[in-house]
C-alpha cells in the first residue's frame, strides 16, 4: 500500500510508469514485478471484488476478477462472460476488452490500460443498461460510470 500512495502523489498519479515500475522494498523495479498498470489493475479488480455480490460459480470470493478479468497466458477463449477485460501481454502490458462478438482493441502503449477501462465502462452504461450482471454502475449503485458521462 506505500507504493499505492507513492504513485498517488502529485497530480494525475504523475508517478505512474505503465510500462515498469517503482522499487519494492529497497529493490529497483525488474520484470519479475509487476508495472505500475498491473498494479493499478489490480486494484480495480479488487475493489470491484469487494462490491459485487458472492457469485456460487466463481467460490474463490473474487466475483469481479474471475468473471470479468482474465490475463495471459490464458486465452480469450477461456473469458466466463460475454464481457471481460483481457490483459493480453504481461511486459509491455496491453489490455483488450472482450465482448460477445469480438474484441475492442485500444492503442497500445501508455494509456492503453485506461483507454481499455474506459472502453469497459462504456461498453456496460451503453450496452448493458448500466449493469455489470446485479449491480448498477450508475448513481443508485457503485457510480463509477461518471467517469464516461458526457
Amino acid at each position: 500500500m506505500m507504493y499505492a500512495a507513492e504513485l498517488a502523489e502529485g497530480d494525475y498519479i504523475s508517478a505512474f510508469r505503465w510500462n515498469a515500475g517503482g522499487s519494492w522494498k529497497g529493490r529497483d523495479w525488474d520484470q519479475d514485478l509487476p508495472n505500475d498498470s498491473q498494479i493499478l489493475m489490480h486494484m480495480l479488480c479488487t475493489y470491484l471484488d469487494s462490491h459485487l455480490p458472492p457469485n456460487p460459480r466463481f467460490p474463490d470470493g473474487r466475483p469481479f476478477s474471475s468473471q470479468y478479468f482474465l490475463k495471459c497466458p490464458d486465452k480469450p477463449e477461456k473469458k466466463k462472460a460475454d464481457l471481460c477485460i483481457y490483459q493480453s501481454s504481461l511486459n509491455p502490458p496491453n489490455y483488450k476488452v472482450l465482448i460477445k462478438d469480438g474484441c475492442i482493441e485500444v492503442h497500445k502503449g501508455r494509456y492503453n490500460m485506461f483507454h481499455a477501462l474506459v472502453a469497459f465502462l462504456h461498453y456496460i452504461k451503453t450496452k448493458e443498461k448500466s449493469m455489470l450482471g446485479q449491480i448498477n454502475l450508475e448513481l443508485s449503485g457503485l457510480n463509477i460510470l461518471w467517469v464516461v458521462s458526457s
